[in-house]
C-alpha cells in the first residue's frame, strides 16, 4: 500500500534585502588598483551612488595626512574613517567627527609591554596631524611624512594617539602579530593590513565601530550598508555590514565573513557591484 499522498510544503518567500543606504569601502587593495590609482569608472559610479542618495564612506587604515591625494579625486565624498576607525571626519566641512584615542601613558605603557617580549621591535605613532617614529620606520613606509626619527619614542609621546605602530627587521608580520597580540589583552586592537608592521588603535576600536556611531548619526542600519574590503583589517567591518564583499586576493578569515566573494580590484570589481545596486 502506498503512502498517503502529502502536498509539498509551501515555504515562506525569503524577505528581499533592504536597500544600500550606505557603502563603505576600504582603499588599497580594495577601491584603488594595485598601482595606487583611482580608475575612472570606479570615480564615475561612487559618484552616480552618491547621487542616486547612497552615502560613499571610505574606512581606510590610512591616516588623513597620507590619504590627500585620494580625497582630491573623491571631493564629492562627505564621510570618510580613517586609522582603522580611529578618525570619523567630514572633508567637506574639514570637521572632525568623532575619534578614538590611546592617551600618551597609555601609549607609553604599551610600547613598554610590548618591548618586554619584543627588544628588537620598532614603534611609530600617528597623532592627528603628523607622526613620530623610532629609526627604521622611514625604510619600512617610505610615504610618511619627511622628519627626523626619534631615538626611544616612549620618551616622547605627550599628546593624544590615534594609532601606535610595531615593526621589526627581524620578524614576519605574523610573527610580530601573535607577540603583539598576546601582550596588549583587550588594552588595544591590534591589526595589520599586508603592510610590514602591527598597527594599535584604542580598547574595541575597528573600522567597524567608527562606521556603526555614523550610521547611527546618519539614520542608517547595519542592515542597509554594503562593504567591500580585502584584509585582516577589514573583518569586523565586513562582519557588521548587512552585505559584505571581500576582494579575490583576501586571506581566509577576511572571505570566511564576507557574503560574497569578488573579483580583483584591478579589474574594477567593487564598481560591478555597485552597478548592480544601481540598476535596482
Amino acid at each position: 500500500m502506498s503512502d498517503a499522498y502529502r502536498p509539498p510544503s509551501i515555504l515562506p518567500a525569503p524577505a528581499p534585502p533592504e536597500p544600500v543606504r550606505m557603502i563603505a569601502t576600504d582603499l588599497d587593495g580594495t577601491l584603488l588598483r594595485s598601482d595606487g590609482s583611482l580608475a575612472p569608472r570606479v570615480r564615475a559610479v561612487l559618484l552616480a551612488a552618491q547621487e542616486a542618495g547612497i552615502e560613499v564612506v571610505p574606512a581606510t587604515g590610512r591616516p588623513r595626512m597620507v590619504t590627500g591625494d585620494v580625497i582630491a579625486e573623491l571631493p564629492f565624498v562627505h564621510h570618510w574613517v580613517f586609522a582603522n576607525g580611529s578618525v570619523t571626519w567630514h572633508a567637506g566641512r574639514a570637521e572632525l567627527i568623532r575619534g578614538f584615542w590611546l592617551d600618551p601613558a597609555e601609549v607609553r605603557h604599551l610600547i613598554g609591554a610590548v618591548r618586554d617580549v619584543l627588544p628588537d621591535a620598532g614603534f611609530a605613532v600617528e597623532f592627528e596631524d603628523d607622526v613620530a617614529y623610532e629609526p627604521g620606520f622611514e625604510r619600512v613606509v617610505p610615504q610618511m611624512p619627511a622628519g627626523a626619527p626619534t631615538t626611544s619614542l616612549a620618551d616622547t609621546v605627550d599628546r593624544r594617539v590615534q594609532k601606535l605602530l610595531v615593526f621589526s627587521p627581524e620578524r614576519t608580520v605574523d610573527e610580530l602579530y601573535q607577540a603583539v597580540a598576546s601582550v596588549v589583552d583587550g588594552e588595544a586592537v591590534p591589526t595589520y593590513s599586508g603592510l610590514s608592521f602591527i598597527e594599535l588603535s584604542a580598547g574595541l576600536v575597528t573600522k567597524a565601530t567608527a562606521l556603526g556611531h555614523l550610521a547611527d548619526d546618519l539614520g542608517i542600519s547595519p542592515a542597509e550598508v554594503a562593504a567591500f574590503g580585502d584584509n585582516h583589517n577589514d573583518v569586523a567591518m565586513l562582519a557588521w555590514a548587512g552585505r559584505s564583499y571581500a576582494m579575490a586576493h583576501a586571506p581566509d578569515d577576511t572571505r570566511a565573513v564576507a557574503t560574497e566573494v569578488i573579483g580583483s580590484n584591478d579589474a574594477d570589481a567593487v564598481a560591478d557591484v555597485i552597478e548592480r545596486f544601481l540598476a535596482g
